[in-house]
């Protein structure tokens, strides 16, 4: 078990020049993407924090973000001001409904994160409807050639919750993965994120973690359940409490 402040130090991502993180799952994507932001911030790095589905932003922008429209999802921003004021930005193209905006594709990633200079993209890869628990469609998820990292994050909340669409999202296709489950276990839960059809779908070589999140409900639980989703076969899990400003990770086990 590893002893970290950052989910950066926890993800290794000073390994990567920029790191390219895509953030699938549920239960605190969002979340994560703009915590990734801030921590890039406070290392003097420029940021890009966007979506190859479509996302959504904090009712409040904190901090000095732009948002920055592509006009297309296939046009590449100017990204020059950006990393000379070191600053981060929210790229996308277009409002969508409910608030959120219009995903840019992956070849607008790919160019971004070719852009020199550039300290972090972190991106939204897929959706869940506000779901704590998910398993990916067969569009899903969206990542980028240039990916470095894949994160997956499943909330608490999903723990021992009956397999309906009202408590995680795609059921069905959580079933092809565990046949016969009814309830999220942590049994359930661990097989669908470090199944190929499921969390590390399309992962290939790259770094892969599992968050789980919302660990202030209940950590004792939080923390057998990472450790069931270690002992499954992910390399490396967060125990976190993205709300938590101060302390957001409370274990990381590798």
């Amino acid at each position: 078990m590893t002893n970290t402040s950052t989910f950066w130090d926890a993800l290794e991502l000073d390994e990567a020049s920029p790191p390219v993180v895509a953030i699938v799952g549920g239960g605190g994507k969002t979340s994560l993407l703009f915590r990734l932001g801030r921590e890039a911030h406070a290392r003097g790095r420029s940021a890009v924090l966007t979506g190859t589905t479509r996302f959504t932003t904090p009712p409040a922008l904190t901090g000095d973000i732009e948002l920055i429209a592509t006009g297309s999802p296939d046009q590449a921003p100017d990204l020059g001001p950006l990393i000379e004021a070191h600053a981060t930005a929210v790229v996308h193209a277009g409002s969508a409904p409910k608030a959120r905006w219009t995903p840019i594709d992956v070849t607008t990633a790919d160019a971004i994160a070719a852009t020199p200079g550039l300290g972090l993209l972190a991106l939204e890869a897929d959706g869940s409807k506000m779901r704590p628990f998910k398993a990916p469609a067969d569009y899903e998820p969206v990542i980028p050639a240039s990916a470095t990292h894949v994160v997956a994050v499943v909330g608490l909340h999903a723990l021992d919750a009956p397999l309906d669409e009202a408590n995680v999202h795609r059921p069905d296709q959580i079933r092809s993965i565990v046949r016969n489950a009814e309830r999220a276990s942590a049994e359930v839960i661990a097989r669908v994120l470090t199944d190929q059809r499921g969390g590390r779908k399309d992962v290939g070589g790259r770094s892969f973690t599992v968050v789980v999140n919302q660990a202030d409900l209940d950590p004792e639980r939080a923390l057998s359940l990472a450790r069931t989703i270690r002992a499954t076969g992910a390399p490396r899990v967060i125990v976190a409490s993205l709300r938590d400003d101060e302390t957001p990770i409370r274990a990381v086990l590798d």
